[in-house]
């Protein structure tokens, strides 16, 4: 069986790490075909024909957490070792584990991506984009201790302020949304030029 519908149309995007590839039914091995869920609220969905199964893998949402951390004013910024957006900017961020507390995810990433203890600071928003089957939720924080530094994930980090960033060097829509709306709350006052971890180890 086709996972195309018979009115050929084309599955919706997988999650990056799953490739699109899902074919078989997790619960009886029955390759899946994409289709209206009847018994449901008729989206389209991967669903089991066989009789007495009926199962549907539902492509759920991918959670990213991510922080904006700042020292003098200034973000922390790290470009992408390897695709996608090999090259580009963003600021440390990356997927939720099952079961993590997602603040807590974005202080892991900022450690893992740059080597730097921040403290995560008040929500600055939840982004998603059409066909994107990415939801990210980004933070203010402020870098508390270590110097930035690239390390396994990241070619190159720098602390860039408000009127420093190009949206056309950044990675991600996410990435471009968070930080225009981080420019606003700089412009405003909002984010501290300095902070009692500056400069600490």
């Amino acid at each position: 069986m086709s996972l195309l519908p018979p009115a050929g149309g084309h599955p919706p995007r997988a999650h990056p790490h799953l490739g699109g590839r899902i074919r078989f039914c997790v619960a009886c091995g029955a390759e899946l075909v994409f289709g209206k869920w009847e018994r449901g609220d008729g989206s389209m969905q991967l669903l089991c024909p066989r009789p007495g199964c009926g199962h549907v893998h539902f492509l759920d949402p991918k959670l990213a957490a991510g922080v904006i951390a700042s020292r003098g004013g200034k973000a922390l910024l790290v470009q992408r070792k390897h695709n996608p957006g090999k090259g580009l900017w963003t600021f440390p961020g990356g997927f939720v584990n099952r079961g993590e507390v997602v603040s807590e995810a974005a202080a892991r990433e900022a450690l893992e991506e740059t080597g730097v203890e921040v403290r995560v600071g008040p929500l600055l928003g939840v982004y998603s984009f059409p066909e994107n089957p990415i939801v990210l939720v980004a933070y203010l924080g402020e870098i508390l201790r270590g110097e930035p530094r690239p390390l396994d994930e990241t070619a190159a980090v720098k602390l860039a302020g408000p009127e420093e960033i190009v949206p056309a060097e950044l990675a991600f829509d996410t990435t471009r949304a968070a930080l225009a709306d981080w420019q606003a709350w700089a412009q405003d006052g909002r984010i501290p030029s300095a902070h009692p971890g500056e400069g600490g180890r």
